[in-house]
């Protein structure tokens, strides 16, 4: 009994494993460089190949100057960096014309149908911009570091060579005082 629990569990856990790997799938090649290349016109600062793009859905297009009949719509992540210490994770919904192959910006969706309404609006809470931390704390932590380096370890030493002048008789003194 405890092998058949143990075989069922186990072929659940491989079909659930390969069903996230296959519904995580679906953002093209094409719509992640196009997408990349619009960023990359937006963003002066974008990290190259850090574009994840997941939650991709097709919506039919109903606004006639767009030119298409679906828009590809997806939650885009990605990464900029400025002078090399500030880093930044943005979260953003992207739009992508399959047949004109570019990334579109949001007023030009803006009359495309309640369809693409639908899921800006389920997802506008997931957007936003998060900055790390990291590399501003350890440089902040140099401003308290620095000087408790000098009034520790480098204070001892500043007066070594008066010491060793005086203990070697090098100011030519004959008498002691004590």
């Amino acid at each position: 009994m405890k092998k058949k629990i143990f075989a069922l569990f186990s072929v659940f856990t491989l079909v659930f494993s390969f069903a996230s790997i296959a519904s995580a799938a679906g953002a093209t090649a094409e719509m992640k460089a196009a997408i990349e290349k619009g960023l990359k016109d937006a963003h002066y600062d974008y990290k190259k190949g850090s574009i994840e793009i997941s939650d991709v859905q097709t919506v039919p297009n109903e606004d006639k100057k767009l030119n298409t009949s679906e828009i590809v719509v997806g939650m885009g992540s990605y990464k900029t960096k400025r002078d090399n210490i500030f880093s930044f994770t943005h979260k953003e919904i992207v739009f992508y014309n399959p047949k004109d192959n570019k990334m579109l910006t949001e007023q030009e969706v803006a009359k495309a149908g309640p369809e693409l309404q639908k899921y800006k609006k389920d997802n506008e809470s997931e957007t936003g911009t998060k900055m790390d931390y990291v590399v501003v704390l350890l440089l902040l932590a140099l401003v308290l570091l620095v000087p408790l380096y000098l009034l520790t370890i480098w204070e001892k030493g500043q007066y070594l060579t008066t010491k060793f002048k005086i203990k070697n008789n090098l100011y030519n003194h004959t008498k002691e005082f004590n």
